[in-house]
């Protein structure tokens, strides 16, 4: 141990230094100490493990009394002490100062630093919480390769389904299909039986244009090649005559077998064959293609060939084409270090323009409004003539707050500004902002006053210094030219019964005993009203011309005597209690009586004069019923025909981005341009780029499923999809489970109110459903008459009824098949305000009313025909049915389809079903309107 400050340990009866890290050793290792404290260059160090350390580990905290490093509470990564954590391990966050399990879902990771659960890169189960690209573990369909998830593994690798991982194929093979199932080989070796080979079989010879063992001839025992006749040794007792052996001539069908030196029958799959087994065909029979390189014939030709229906051979598809149909005619291209794209039947490096590139590796048409697009249809690039670029959307107009630059794009108009020609040229501010010079001001600069109802800074007349409107002459202060200001007016001199104050600035009234006066005071008068004398020392009119009337009295205009005021009055013109001209705290001068509290649309005010604090009612601002000041952003509350908005604010709409309670402005959800009420399920028009839900008001990042975009809305898929490109039964792009994709259109495989289950059977839907896609209430897909299907959590709920007397039902819309949840009845005052808040939408897209105009017409003309067309029993107006493309027997799957079209009288809802018929003919059925026609007589 440590013997003295030196920092010796005792070692054979002589002291030896401790490591200079230690405070107290048991040796001279650096890995010895058993106390420590401050070094020799002044830096603490603690105590871990014999060392002496400058910084704790992980888990560990410093504790400067002992100098030692004791361990953090249970799951902590970084702690303060040892009961309050800073930053917990992964799968835990902090709270509280300690680490609680955080759940977070599949294909997320709990955040370091935040502690929240973000999400991994696409396709990645688990991942790595310092790097959320860095997968673990990935989604079914996906692949771990290098600690990525893919779709489809590289060269020299192969899917491992169960593992989900790529592993790499066997040396000296370029692609496989497993470790043991080699497809193509390396230059300098040779295929055979799945594996890669330096030297090939007695019986067989190396084919160096395809790097495959290939067949000796039957005739031959051995052979080099590079043809099956180019024979080494014969079989039987016959030589080789120029390197080729002589045959027996067996018939059609049948080949010499040189083992039993007689003819044997071709497998059935040939027409000819040569051996040396059956299968070694030269010519296929009917329905069959002749694989060249294994000389089999196969109904389907392998991966990177295709059946040639002229030489009824299979040949090689043409370069970097993985499958096609033709050798014109790819379907998918190969996989290789750089990306190869389908597009027309060819394999290219990148989509030409007006298409995009899909995951699976083919160019999709962009929208038609498109010129160019990136990751999907509607993901615009560049426009079409007249439309301009916005988000990645393509739009008729900008909108609110960008504008239409010369180069088709919308751009950011400047800060708080609607609208705008140009980033430095606004032409309408955000709410609460003002427009000056093209600039949007939080206040008008001096010169100018804020006229709230237009939204600009105006500028005071030229007589002004300062002005307050509504008139631009309706001044607080003058300028030189006119530098006299009495009642809101700037001239040169001051008015007849008025003198200069230069304190105020302002003309004031003379006193009333005073024809003229001078000043600094109302009482300096130069000449008398009619009755009064002027005495010549004070310069005051009086009786006698001495004085003036004392206080709380005035002057009688008749008997030239001062009376008594009122007793509320401070000073007056006559008794009565409504004749003062000023009230003394706490009593207020209003209508010229004096009151102890100032009456609604004026508030309190008051000034000192000669040593006395004088009380006035002043007028609040048109907009205020109560108000604490003079300015419209005083208000307490509003007048009638006003909203309250903000704190002290009144206007007569509200503004966008805010919706009307009715006596209030309360602002709309963050995703909501426009709405009708609270929460993100009331938008009337969305926050850019989010995209309006159609049949909901609610507005979303990206379309999910069952939707897909159009323009800046998600609409609604076919009821069979479960993805698609429009609404058609026949784009679907994935389908539920249960369902077959062909052609675009999703089979079922199971009758009406039945689902696929993970089992392969068919059961029942939950009974809330009519159809569905899964167990339970909400994997419903179309719902029972009077039902209306949530477009949140695809439940079956009952539609409100229009006497509005339900509560907790669905607000149904028979334009979609979708509603949304209202716990209160349909008609409420959100309806109303929503009307309002819709004719602001109009103000702001005028240019839409003549088509919108039109659209009314067209469909007013289109109800009226399909009237006349029922009534004349010319059209099915429930439902109809339709037959697709197609019949169940050419479906790839074998099993039998499920029978069960419903008869007309079964039919309920009118949403579009796709139906399998008895004869397996494939049907959609259809309905004109979604809404239930009532029962006729």
């Amino acid at each position: 141990m440590k013997l003295d400050s030196s920092g010796q340990f005792a070692f054979k009866s002589r002291c030896v230094l401790c490591h200079p890290t230690c405070a107290e050793c048991e040796g001279h290792e650096l890995f010895q100490c058993t106390a420590c404290g401050s070094d020799e260059d002044g830096r603490e160090r603690f105590l871990y493990q014999g060392h002496c350390r400058a910084h704790c580990p992980r888990e560990f905290y410093h504790d400067r009394a002992q100098y030692t490093c004791l361990p953090c509470i249970a799951n902590c990564e970084i702690c303060v002490d040892g009961n309050i954590c800073a930053k917990c391990r992964e799968g835990y966050k902090v709270q509280s100062g300690l680490c609680l399990p955080v759940p977070c879902g599949v294909g997320q990771v709990q955040d370091p630093d935040s502690g929240e659960c973000i999400d991994c890169e696409t396709g990645c189960k688990t991942c790595s919480a310092d790097d959320p690209e860095y997968c673990k573990s990935c989604t079914d369909g996906y692949f771990l390769y290098r600690h990525q998830c893919r779709h489809h593994c590289p060269q020299r690798s192969y899917e491992e389904p169960s593992r989900g991982v790529c592993l790499s194929c066997p040396e000296s093979c370029l692609d496989c299909r497993s470790e043991t199932l080699c497809l193509t080989c390396q230059t300098g070796h040779f295929l055979h039986n799945g594996a890669c080979v330096n030297e090939c079989p007695q019986d067989m010879f190396g084919d160096a244009r395809g790097w495959r063992c290939q067949p000796c001839h039957a005739s031959c025992l051995t052979c080099h090649g590079p043809g099956a006749r180019d024979c080494d040794r014969c079989n039987g007792w016959n030589q080789p005559i120029y390197g080729t052996c002589p045959i027996i001539r067996c018939p059609e069908g049948q080949f010499f077998d040189s083992g039993t030196d007689d003819c044997r029958y071709c497998d059935v799959s040939c027409r000819t064959c040569s051996g040396p087994t059956v299968q070694h065909c030269e010519t296929c029979a009917t329905g069959y293609m002749l694989e060249q390189q294994e000389a089999v014939c196969v109904q389907h030709c392998p991966l990177g060939f295709y059946g040639n229906s002229s030489s009824l051979q299979c040949e090689r598809c043409s370069t970097n084409c993985e499958a096609c149909e033709s050798g014109d005619q790819c379907l998918r291209c190969k996989s290789s270090s750089y990306q190869l794209f389908l597009f027309q039947g060819s394999c290219w490096s990148e989509c030409p323009d007006g298409y995009f590139e899909t995951e699976e590796r083919t160019c999709e048409p962009c929208d038609d409004i498109c010129l160019t697009c990136d990751g999907s249809r509607t993901q615009c690039l560049d426009c079409r003539d007249g439309l301009f670029l916005e988000n990645g959307m393509c739009r008729d107009s900008c909108s609110v707050r960008t504008y239409a630059a010369e180069d088709g794009t919308c751009r950011r108009c400047g800060p708080h500004c609607d609208t705008c020609t140009d980033t430095s040229k606004c032409t309408r501010c955000t709410f609460l902002y003002l427009l000056l010079n093209g600039m949007c001001k939080a206040s008008c600069p001096e010169g100018y006053f804020e006229d709230l109802d237009q939204g600009v800074c105006v500028q005071c007349h030229e007589s002004c210094a300062t002005c307050s409107g509504p008139l631009s002459d309706d001044c607080e202060s003058c300028s030189t030219l006119a530098p006299k200001l009495y009642e809101g007016t700037c001239s040169e001199e001051c008015p007849v019964g008025t003198y200069y104050q230069t304190t105020s600035m302002e003309c004031q009234e003379c006193h009333q005993t005073c024809a003229l006066c001078i000043g600094p005071d109302p009482t300096q008068c130069t000449q008398c009203v009619k009755g009064l004398a002027l005495d010549p020392n004070t310069m005051m009119c009086g009786v006698t011309g001495d004085s003036d009337c004392p206080p709380r009295t005035f002057l009688h205009a008749n008997q030239f005597t001062c009376q008594a005021c009122h007793r509320h009055c401070q000073s007056c013109e006559g008794p009565g209690p409504t004749d003062c001209q000023t009230c003394a705290l706490p009593q207020y001068l209003h209508n010229r009586s004096c009151v102890t509290e100032c009456p609604a649309g004026t508030y309190s005010a008051h000034e000192e004069a000669d040593g006395i604090e004088l009380g006035f009612c002043m007028p609040c601002d048109h907009v205020c019923a109560t108000c604490s000041g003079a300015s419209p952003k005083d208000c307490l509350s509003c007048s009638p025909g006003y909203l309250h908005l903000l704190s002290h604010l009144c206007v007569r709409h509200c503004p966008t981005g805010y919706y009307s309670t009715g006596h209030r402005c309360e602002k709309c959800h963050v995703s909501c341009e426009m709405c009708s009420g609270p929460g993100p399920d009331a938008c009337i028009v969305c926050v850019p780029p989010q995209l309006e839900l159609q049949g909901t008001r609610v507005c979303v990042e990206r379309c999910p499923s069952r939707f897909y975009q159009s323009t800046h809305t998600c609409l609604q898929c076919h009821t069979s999809c479960k993805t698609c490109t429009d609404s058609t039964p026949q784009s679907c792009l994935t389908c539920d489970w249960g369902s077959i994709l062909q052609e675009g259109v999703c089979y079922p495989r199971c009758e009406e109110g039945r689902y696929y289950s993970q089992n392969e059977v068919c059961e029942a839907c939950d009974e809330s459903c009519k159809h569905c896609s899964g167990p339970g209430p909400e994997s419903c897909v179309t719902c029972h008459t009077g039902f209306g299907l949530h477009a949140i959590n695809r439940r079956c709920v009952r539609c409100c009824q229009s006497d509005g007397l339900a509560k907790n039902c669905c607000l149904c819309h028979s334009a979609s098949a979708l509603c949304l949840e209202s716990p209160v009845s349909p008609h409420t005052q959100a309806e109303d305000d929503e009307m309002n808040l819709r004719s602001l939408v109009y103000q702001h897209t005028s240019a839409a009313l003549p088509a919108a105009l039109i659209l009314a017409v067209v469909l007013a003309l289109g109800i009226f025909a399909l009237t006349q067309a029922r009534a004349r029993k010319r059209l099915c107006w429930r439902q109809s049915y339709e037959r697709l493309s197609g019949t169940a027997g050419a479906r790839p799957d074998p099993r039998p389809m499920p029978h069960g079209v419903p008869e007309p009288e079964d039919s309920g809802d009118d949403a579009d079903v796709v139906y399998t018929s008895r004869d397996g003919s494939i049907y959609r059925r259809y309905g004109f309107i979604h809404k239930p026609e009532p029962e006729e007589e």
